[in-house]
């Protein structure tokens, strides 16, 4: 372009002379203006013609961003920078270091061009001609410290800052902390805020210099009230933390929240944090919720797992189970291990997500290899049971027992459960009673319960009563339904007839019943309603059958079907009875279906469907005694 422009402008040269470049530059820039870019290169082409500086830096400008018909060409504008930068103009001394500094990758077709050419091959060849001449810059900091000296003796703040900042942080050259501190005052003064900031970290961290935390807290306070938002950051942390001034946390939520509008993501989760907690200002959820979703969305880890459990836990804000699991999605996916092992316990269990146990099973695992000791467990029990996962029995193990040194006594539960049951075909009786009573003595209480039951049972080794009765004590005493309920059976003679205690079974079975064990209140309804009742009791019975039979207990919904049939503890109502018939036949309960069967070909409490009771007589296979009324629902259970 310059030869073709020297050609045509030839005849003329001697025309153009120092005095009429002010001129010619007035001109272009109109023309620029103007958007007549061809006369304005022209005319910045004569001016360069006679070594103007200025010029050739407007011509470097139209390729640094591809004005007009230039391309963007940062090899070009480098190439001008430098023809002005040679003959002592500033401004193209800072530009030209800088792209020395970082560098230039070439320029490619934008992809609008490429969606323009269908053909392969003239798309190559186009795109050979047009940007063939865009080679790549690369990274040289010794000349862009010689050109930046340069920019920066000549008085621009922004050459010396860019230069303090090099060897503050050795980008390309050795740190040098005296020559950093050197070039950022040199600009300081002039209210360079950069330089500022930089002073405030030399000061402030003690980098060549004594620490000085008031220093720096002075230099970070300038540099943020201009605008800087790095120094907007560390003056509220200084505010925050009352280290370098008196703690303020009013100017702290003050200047964290500049920074976070100016769109520093850090800043945004700190801001959204203190107006969560109310800290330096009235507690703003709203404002809390939008600083941490921009932090969030930014990929900030700690802001993602903010939101997470700001939608799980609640507390000022309705819970939301659906948002809190995404969140919970992405601080897991980012590897977050609490995170992924709270994702995987909402897959199986359906919190905020639908039940997903392949999910869980996969977070769980990846949670267990980052040594999330109960994830480990969890694994390990999808794993031996085939949930969620291909069955692998040995693997399994293998992480139950990782779970099981790290501190997690289910794990030696489960490993004493597949050890009875044989983990490679063969039970392993001995390995499971060590396991239990290793975690019984760390104070386990399923371990005790079932270590007392090993104990009960005649089918490994000889019976002790006496040692399965204080383990089940102990589980007890602690609180635990299932060891209650045990203690009951005991006492009611199902293990030994010698140990018979009604009054203290009676007692644990309550005890069992009132934690919800559903078992024991069928068993407590069942003892309150046998042999001479009072009206009291069968009223009670009636309630404790209820509410085992709301916990979804078979044998509860049955026998309530009966009392409402046969009116014992409550009013005759025979619909009442074809409905818990029904949820109890719904679960397979033979007698509820035989019963509900008759009432149906009967038409008792229900319309009469004699095809449907038939088909749910002959499914329940009960056989009723020869002497049976066909007519009334059987009553055993």
């Amino acid at each position: 372009m310059r030869r073709v422009a020297r050609r045509i402008l030839r005849p003329v040269l001697p025309l153009v002379d120092r005095p009429t470049v002010g001129r010619l530059r007035a001109r272009a820039q109109r023309a620029f203006e103007e958007k007549s870019f061809h006369t304005a290169i022209r005319l910045w082409m004569r001016g360069v013609d006679v070594d103007d500086a200025e010029s050739a830096f407007r011509l470097a400008d139209l390729y640094q961003h591809g004005y007009g018909a230039v391309h963007r060409n940062p090899a070009r504008a480098a190439a001008w920078y430098k023809f002005a930068a040679e003959r002592g103009h500033a401004e193209s001394q800072l530009r030209l270091g800088r792209i020395m500094l970082f560098g230039a990758a070439p320029v490619s077709p934008s992809e609008k061009w490429e969606r323009t050419v269908r053909d392969e091959a003239a798309a190559a060849a186009t795109s050979n001609a047009l940007f063939a001449a865009t080679p790549k810059i690369e990274k040289d900091t010794a000349e862009a410290v010689v050109w930046l000296e340069q920019a920066a003796q000549q008085g621009l703040p922004e050459a010396s800052a860019l230069l303090g900042v090099i060897f503050l942080e050795g980008i390309g050259a050795e740190k040098d902390f005296a020559r950093a501190r050197q070039y950022f005052l040199m600009s300081a003064d002039q209210d360079q805020a950069s330089s500022q900031f930089g002073l405030g970290d030399i000061h402030y961290r003690g980098l060549g210099v004594e620490q000085d935390l008031a220093q720096g807290a002075d230099w970070y306070q300038k540099s943020a009230d201009l605008g800087h938002v790095r120094a907007q950051v560390a003056i509220a942390t200084v505010y925050l933390t009352g280290q370098g001034r008196e703690q303020d946390l009013e100017r702290a939520a003050y200047y964290m929240g500049r920074a976070a509008e100016g769109g520093d993501v850090y800043a945004a989760y700190m801001y959204g944090r203190m107006r969560f907690n109310g800290e330096g200002g009235p507690v703003n959820i709203d404002r809390a919720e939008t600083f941490l979703r921009r932090a969030a969305k930014a990929g900030h880890l700690p802001a993602i797992q903010a939101l997470a459990a700001f939608y799980s836990q609640g507390g000022l804000v309705v819970p939301d189970l659906r948002e809190a699991a995404n969140w919970y999605q992405a601080a897991a996916e980012k590897g977050d291990v609490q995170a992924q092992f709270t994702i995987g316990r909402f897959a199986a269990e359906g919190i905020g997500i639908n039940v997903n146990l392949g999910e869980a099973a996969r977070w769980f695992l990846k949670a267990a290899e980052q040594g999330h000791e109960v994830a480990a467990y969890n694994a390990g029990v999808f794993l031996s049971s085939g949930t969620g996962l291909p069955k692998d029995v040995a693997e399994g193990v293998r992480w139950l027992e990782f779970a099981a040194e790290n501190g997690v006594p289910e794990a030696k539960v489960k490993l004493a459960e597949l050890h009875m049951k044989g983990t490679s075909g063969t039970p392993d009786v001995g390995r499971a009673m060590n396991l239990l009573q290793e975690a019984s003595d760390a104070g386990d209480r399923t371990a005790k319960t079932h270590l007392a039951m090993i104990y009960l049972s005649s089918n490994h080794g000889p019976r002790d009563l006496g040692q399965a009765e204080k383990l089940l004590l102990d589980a007890a005493n602690s609180g635990f339904p299932e060891a209650s309920l045990q203690l009951g059976h005991l006492y009611s003679g199902q293990f030994d007839q010698a140990v018979v205690r009604p009054d203290q079974a009676m007692r644990h079975y309550l005890t069992a019943a009132e934690t919800g064990n559903v078992v024991a209140q069928h068993i407590v309804g069942t003892l309150l309603s046998s042999g001479q009742t009072t009206a009291a009791q069968l009223s009670q019975a009636v309630e404790w059958f209820r509410r085992a039979a709301e916990g979804g207990f078979a044998p509860a919904q049955f026998q309530l079907g009966v009392f409402y049939c046969m009116a014992r503890g409550v009013e005759q109502d025979l619909e009442v009875a074809v409905r818990w018939y029904e949820m109890a036949a719904a679960n397979e309960h033979k007698m509820a279906m035989y019963n509900l069967g008759v009432m149906l070909v009967k038409g008792m409490g229900v319309e009469a469907d004699a095809a449907r009771g038939e088909e749910l007589i002959r499914q329940s296979e009960v056989v009723p005694a020869a002497n049976a009324p066909k007519a009334a629902p059987a009553s055993n259970g």
